[in-house]
């Protein structure tokens, strides 16, 4: 960092924190996975508290603003779609439509999204987690562990309030980069030999004539895009996710790429690289509401009314779990035994150049996320959820969308109550009885329609 000497070290005194809460599982971030994994393990009985460095439930779903719900849907055929993700899913859908805040799913030929309105995501969370018993904590940020050999005893978190310890009997690592198990020691990859998917900041314009704006295909617009390329305005990509809003006259973009000076992908696990991709990203915001003006027909008025207030993060830290998802277990549309999630997004890959890949899987097919995938590797009572699941680099790009996400946390959170009563060893839990109670519930793990 500039201004700082070389090496130059400060020796932080010893102290005595205070344990603010002791509950039956801690649930570590807010986002998809971990809110549904702390309303299942609450619901299954245990005491459970939820932290979040953040003021609001959602993570990526409202503090990065995303539009639209991804991987709750597979294609069938061209005329039919089936559902990949029920449970907890599906009841914070049905939340969100009671509110007028949720269109029905959209098709862009072989890629589905649900749009939805990420303002009352906010509240609707807040809901769903009281409903299930959930205790809440905001702007608590988990900033170190203590681990006693394979058991983590407490986690450390810095609020405006000074540092406290909160001692867990289990631990669910929903941070999203894998926070709680790298603190730990935790053994992970970051992406493939350091590389990761580019970032995006996401941002919604305002003033937008639907009607035109929402006739026009992924194809047409990048056509736009593309003109604009060629008439000089340098934008870094040219497929977009654009998202109809619930809210009349708006439109939600995913449309930025945010590289360093280089070209390469920001690190964003690295604080210095996070600060640059947020004013790069602001900077893209710009240069894509004046092109989307000029260029795409239905913006001819649009201006921004909302950015996110983070960056939106594809891929970082992937802890080593008990077992791997791979990009052959994807392709193949394996469903084991032991799985507790499904998905059958396709391998969407945000690399260099101005496209995005979607390598699809075939019409009908899914596959399951063995349990193992979420116990981490060298820790007894250490589950994690979400995009930093136990999966190599080409497999991540197809599970870490919100659906899939949601359905790994209500896994974990189930699993984590049910280890309570086997020693507080997540890998005693039966995973029949897990994957039974999961259906129960209204999970799918075996598609009726899947081949």
């Amino acid at each position: 960092m500039k201004g700082a000497t070389q090496g130059a070290t400060v020796t932080e005194p010893a102290r005595q924190l205070p344990v603010v809460a002791e509950p039956d599982v801690l649930v570590v971030g807010g986002g998809p996975a971990g809110l549904a994994a702390a309303c299942a393990a609450a619901r299954a009985g245990a005491s459970t508290l939820l932290v979040e460095a953040h003021g609001c439930l959602g993570g990526t779903l409202t503090l990065v603003t995303l539009g639209g719900f991804c991987g709750i849907h597979a294609v069938i055929d061209e005329q039919r779609l089936g559902r990949v993700v029920g449970g907890l899913c599906l009841e914070l859908e049905d939340r969100l439509l009671a509110c007028d805040a949720l269109l029905p799913p959209r098709r862009h030929g072989r890629i589905v999204g649900v749009p939805y309105e990420s303002a009352s995501l906010k509240w609707v969370a807040d809901d769903l987690a009281a409903a299930h018993g959930v205790q809440v904590l905001l702007h608590h940020a988990a900033v170190a562990v203590i681990t006693d050999e394979q058991r983590v005893q407490a986690v450390i978190v810095e609020s405006k309030g000074g540092r406290a310890a909160i001692r867990a009997r289990v631990v669910v690592d929903c941070s999203g980069d894998a926070d709680v198990a790298a603190r730990a020691g935790a053994g992970f990859e970051l992406g493939e030999a350091g590389q990761t998917q580019y970032g995006s900041t996401m941002f919604r314009l305002g003033g937008v004539d639907t009607l035109r704006a929402g006739a026009l295909s992924r194809a047409d617009i990048r056509d736009c895009l593309e003109r604009a390329v060629a008439d000089g305005h340098a934008l870094p990509r040219t497929a977009t996710g654009v998202h109809l809003n619930p809210l009349p006259g708006v439109v939600h973009l995913n449309v930025t790429k945010l590289g360093d000076p280089d070209g390469d992908p920001f690190n964003l696990v690295d604080p210095v690289a996070l600060g640059d991709a947020e004013r790069e990203g602001r900077r893209q915001v710009r240069l894509y509401e004046e092109v989307f003006r000029r260029y795409v027909p239905g913006f001819e008025q649009a201006r921004v009314i909302d950015i996110g207030a983070r960056v939106g993060v594809r891929e970082t830290r992937l802890v080593h779990g008990d077992q791997v998802l791979t990009e052959a277990h994807v392709r193949a549309g394996i469903r084991p035994l032991d799985g507790i999630a499904c998905s059958s997004w396709p391998l969407e890959t945000h690399g260099r150049g101005r496209d995005t890949q979607w390598d699809f899987l075939p019409d009908g097919r899914c596959y399951g996320i063995p349990y193992g995938c979420l116990v981490v590797k060298g820790f007894d009572n250490l589950l994690v959820a979400g995009r930093n699941l136990s999966a190599t680099h080409a497999a991540q790009a197809s599970v870490r969308v919100a659906g899939p996400c949601m359905a790994m946390g209500e896994a974990a959170g189930t699993a984590a109550a049910a280890s309570l009563s086997a020693g507080d060893d997540v890998r005693a839990v039966d995973v029949t009885a897990l994957r039974a109670t999961l259906q129960r519930h209204g999970a799918i793990l075996d598609p009726e329609w899947a081949v």
